[in-house]
């Protein structure tokens, strides 16, 4: 922290950060790590959503030309990043178990109807709680940074006004440099904030597609196991 009466401070930002007080640059690393960690799971999450989506789409073309669910599940290999390709195995193992039990049709079907759906939400609920890993800590830097910002800004600010408290002097030139530190503290909770918040919502759409789409894939999957019986 600079001390009241050092006007010849820098307020260069790297400067500022530098000579912070050890709370106030506490706060600062904390909130660069979230930051960095951050934009680490934006990256990567920006992939992996692409491919998921990216591979739905080619499995939902093939699974529908495929014409019969054995012909499906030789296809699926090829699109192992799909949440549908999982779904789909998922159905087709209960499928197959039902099938073995050689009931009549109508004892078949409403075996179907209860076993292959409670399979199917069970997988499609999987692979969306496997789609939402690692969007908390988004979530958790979306709402929390901006207050960790806020407290090392006051801390800074009230640490500045106790040294002119001790010093006697007031001047602006004298005050700046702590005013200017504790407030890139608040800068760095929004810088931390704002991309975490955007993307945040932004996966949760996306996730929300995917989710629909595997709902959507259930209700024909057990509309085509009913006619491969």
């Amino acid at each position: 922290m600079f001390l009241v009466g050092d006007t010849s401070a820098s307020l260069n930002p790297l400067d500022l950060i530098s000579q912070a007080g050890w709370v106030v640059k506490g706060v600062m690393i904390l909130l660069f790590s979230a930051s960095i960690i951050s934009w680490v799971i934006i990256f990567w999450k920006w992939w992996n959503l692409r491919d998921a989506s990216d591979d739905n789409r080619k499995f939902a073309d093939t699974f529908w030309s495929a014409g019969t669910l054995e012909g499906a599940q030789k296809a699926s290999k090829s699109f192992p990043k799909a949440p549908l390709t999982r779904v789909f195995e998922s159905g087709l193992q209960e499928f197959n178990q039902i099938k073995a039990l050689k009931l009549d049709r109508d004892h078949t079907i409403e075996l179907m109807e209860t076993n292959i759906v409670r399979t199917l939400n069970k997988a499609a609920a999987v692979e969306a709680e496997g789609l939402n890993s690692y969007l908390a800590f988004l979530a958790s830097t979306a709402s929390t940074a901006p207050f960790i910002g806020l407290f090392g800004t006051v801390w800074g600010i009230m640490t500045s006004f106790i040294n002119i408290g001790v010093s006697g002097a007031s001047n602006l030139a004298v005050v700046a440099p702590g005013i200017a530190e504790a407030l890139i503290a608040t800068a760095m909770g929004l810088f931390a904030a704002i991309p975490a918040v955007l993307f945040y919502n932004f996966f949760i759409n996306r996730i929300r597609g995917l989710r629909s789409a595997m709902d959507n894939f259930s209700s024909d999957f057990l509309n085509t196991a009913k006619r491969n019986i």
